[in-house]
C-alpha cells in the first residue's frame, strides 16, 4: 500500500506503507512531512494492524479527513482520500506482483480442468513466439512413482500432480 500527493509546488510524491507505523505533520520528525500551516507538528498517524491499515487523528488543531468526512479513527481503503490541511493524500493500493498474475492464471487454468503438461505446452508455445527462437524443451525424466511436474502455491500447501494431459 502507499500514499500519493502533490507538494505545494506541484511534484508527485509516493509513500510506501508498511507494517512500521508512520507519522505525517509539519515537524522535521514526521514520516511524511507537509509544509502547509494548517498541519500540526505530528498531525497524524497510519498503522497497519490485523491485516488492515488504520488511520488516527493526533489531536491536531485543524482534523483529519477520510473522504471529506473528520475522523478521529477510521480504517483505510484503497482509493480513500486523506486530506491533511490543505494536502490531500491518496491511499493506493499497488497492483499484485507479475508472479502473482501468473500463479493467479495458472489456478484458473487447473480449476478449468486443464492438465499442467497443456499448460507448460501453451506457456513454452507462447515464449517461442514471442521471443521468435527455438526454446529447449523438458524431457519427462521421472520414474514413473512421481509426478513430472509439481507446482505448489501460497494458498494450497498441498501439491497438485500432473494429470498426464
Amino acid at each position: 500500500m502507499r500514499l500519493r500527493y502533490s507538494k505545494a509546488d506541484g511534484t508527485q510524491m509516493e509513500f510506501e506503507l508498511g507494517e512500521r507505523p508512520v507519522t505525517i505533520g509539519r515537524s522535521p520528525e514526521a514520516d511524511v512531512v507537509i509544509l502547509d500551516e494548517k498541519v500540526s507538528r505530528i498531525h497524524c498517524g497510519i498503522r497497519y494492524w490485523d491485516g488492515d491499515f488504520y488511520i488516527k487523528d493526533l489531536k491536531s488543531k485543524n482534523g483529519t479527513y477520510v473522504n471529506d468526512r473528520r475522523i478521529d479513527v477510521a480504517k483505510l481503503k484503497p482509493g480513500d482520500r486523506i486530506r491533511v490541511g490543505s494536502v490531500v493524500l491518496v491511499f493506493e493500493q499497488e497492483g499484485p506482483p507479475a508472479h502473482e498474475e501468473a500463479l493467479e492464471e495458472v489456478e484458473q487454468e487447473l480449476a478449468r480442468g486443464k492438465g499442467y503438461s497443456t499448460i507448460l505446452r501453451e506457456i513454452v508455445r507462447s515464449t517461442d513466439e514471442s521471443a521468435g527462437v527455438s526454446a529447449l524443451r523438458a524431457r519427462d525424466t521421472s520414474s514413473g512413482d512421481e509426478p513430472a511436474i509439481r507446482i505448489k502455491t501460497r494458498r494450497r500447501q498441498a501439491f497438485a500432480e500432473d494429470e498426464g494431459q
